[in-house]
Order: C-alpha cells, then structure tokens, then sequence
C-alpha cells in the first residue's frame, strides 16, 4: 500500500463506549410498527445490560413511546439508555450511522468516518438519514474523516488486525462508486480503516436493498480465536457455500489461514410463521452484535438450529453471554440486531 495508514478500525468486540440505535415512528416495510417498537425496545434493553445505548428519536412524541415501550420489556438493564431527538426515517444505524475508529498518531481524540451514505445506492426515497453520521459525529464532538467512497457498515467486516472482507456486489457497484477500481477501495481503505489486506467475495447484486452486506454472510470471531470465520451456510443459497470456498482458500493480513466456522441455515419450514411468510426476512444467525461482554443474536424459532447455533457461538466467544431473542418484526425488514446498532469504542 502507498503511504502511511492514519487510522484503523477496531475489531467490533472491542471495549464499547456505547451502542447506538434508532427508534422511527413509521415504516415502509411492515404494517406492524407497534411490534417493531417493541422488537427495537427489547435489543435496546438487552445491549443495556452489558453497555449505554444511544436511542435516536424523531421527536417528543415518539421519545414517549420509546421510554414506555423500554419501561415496559422485562429486561434488567444495568447502564443507561440515553434518548436522543434527531430527525431519523429508518432504523438501520449500522449503514446510516458513522464508523467509528482510532487514529494511530492522537489516541487521546475520537474519530469517525461519514461514508456518504445514499441510501443503498440510491434505492429509497431521500431523508434525513443521509446526515446520520454527521449528527453522530457532532454529537460526540468527533474529528471526522471524509472520503469519496460509498460504503455501509454492513458492507464491511474487519478483524481488527489489518484483514477485512468485502462484497464485490455492494461496494464495486456503479450506484455507489462508479469509476472507482478495486484497487483504489483497497488504498482508500487502507490510508482510513487501517486495511492491509481484503478477501472479495463477488456477493449478490440486486436480490435485496444492500446488494448483499457482507454481515449476513461471514464474520470474524476476533481475539479468543484468531483467523477464524463465521460463515452463513445455506444449502439453498449456492453463493454461501462460494463465500465459504473463498475464505476457506484465503490467509488474513498475519499470514495466518482462515478457518471457516459454519453457522447453518434456520430451517425455513421451522421458522416462526411470520419470518417464512415474508420474504425479505433476514435468515442468518451472522447478523449478531458482539458487544461488553456478550453477543445478543436472533433466533428463529427452529429450536433445533437456534440451540446448535448457540452452542457454537458459546464455543467461539466462551468469555461472553450468548444472548439469542425474538426480533421478527426487524428481520422481516431485512435485517437483525447487527444491521440495527452501530458501535462507539472506548479510547
């Protein structure tokens, strides 16, 4: 890579400052806003046992419903769940919000990324979603780093020692970066993310909103087992077991082989009947939030998988609570607890 890396991004499960979240008061995509509130409100409550959480809300009268709705979740909370007014249209903080991450030469500053967010190439109406970040950035009184490159939080996943791994589908795509070769990504992204080393997978264009985020389809276990790999395995999905050839044949930025762990497919004639009966529901146990001391994650009512796909992310995190609850009506938006949350770390 030409020059010097300025910055680098944090392995998620990095010691949080805090997570943060949205809480809209309408939804294009489900009638059930109520239950999705209350879906939003008990991943709120959840991450709160183990962290702050940061609540963007629209206005007063949506705050009022969210702090009912979260009094209301039998969850314990041990930490503090701020309620932040903001103009905010959609829930998915993960590709709105700003990315976080460490300057290598002022350790003492915060620092965050505005990707320049268009709405998964350009895909839904305008909002005010596309100042997410900038507020999340003012709001902490961050240094903000720009760039020209388009990229959603869900498009990456990092391990925190130089190696990230990237859907060709989603950030080489002419409605997010036209013109731009993978070998400019592969500098951008070292010189702001620290990235020494990407594993592309060609991804999926145009069956979802994304174009296909990485974060449904492979993570990195991180420190307690280093070069290891989540992959999401779908015998009915033949791109999965590419992503899993592909990273399988792959080395990180140490060197070190990459060893794949498979997470299965729910099976989908046991899934609760409100995730089969949609079809853009989010069917990926990859989709997790490792955060202070636990992983939260859904499950899907396929007893036999939730339990199996639980032990094994007990086995791979065995310092941290595995935390697997009922968010349908987010997964029926296309995504789950990861897609929801954007992470803050401590410095």
């Amino acid at each position: 890579m030409i020059g010097k890396k300025l910055f680098e991004m944090p392995y998620e499960g990095c010691l949080h400052k805090l997570t943060w979240m949205g809480f809209p008061k309408s939804s294009e995509f489900t009638p059930n806003l109520l239950n999705l509130q209350q879906n939003l409100s008990l991943l709120a409550k959840t991450i709160s046992k183990y962290e702050p959480v940061n609540l963007i809300v629209p206005d007063k009268e949506t705050k009022e419903i969210a702090e009912r709705l979260v009094e209301q979740t039998n969850v314990q909370s041990k930490f503090h769940i701020t309620y932040i007014l903001n103009p905010i249209f959609d829930l998915w903080l993960r590709d709105t919000g700003a990315i976080f991450v460490r300057s290598l030469e002022d350790k003492s500053q915060v620092y965050a990324v505005d990707f320049n967010f268009n709405a998964w190439g350009n895909k839904t109406k305008p909002s005010d979603d596309r100042l997410r970040a900038k507020f999340m950035i003012q709001n902490e009184k961050a240094n903000q780093i720009s760039t020209k490159l388009v990229l959603e939080g869900g498009a990456i996943e990092v391990d925190g020692e130089g190696t990230a791994i990237l859907a060709e589908s989603c950030v080489l795509n002419d409605n997010r970066n036209p013109y731009w070769t993978k070998a400019q990504v592969e500098q951008e992204l070292y010189k702001i993310l620290g990235i020494e080393k990407i594993i592309w997978v060609p991804g999926v264009r145009g069956v979802d909103i994304t174009d296909g985020h990485i974060d449904l389809y492979a993570r990195f276990v991180g420190p307690s087992n280093p070069a290891h790999v989540f992959v999401h395995l779908d015998p009915k999905d033949p791109t999965t077991n590419e992503n899993l050839q592909i990273i399988q044949n792959s080395t990180d930025a140490k060197g070190r082989k990459l060893i794949p762990v498979i997470l299965p497919a729910p099976d989908h004639n046991k899934i609760r009947k409100q995730l089969s009966e949609h079809e853009e529901s989010a069917l990926s146990y990859c989709n997790y939030l490792v955060m202070n001391d636990a992983v939260v994650q859904a499950k899907f009512g396929d007893d036999e998988t939730d339990n199996k796909v639980k032990e094994i992310m007990q086995q791979q995190f065995q310092n941290r609570t595995i935390e697997m609850i009922d968010i349908d009506y987010i997964i029926n938006g296309g995504g789950e607890a990861h897609c929801s949350t954007q992470q803050q770390f401590t410095y």
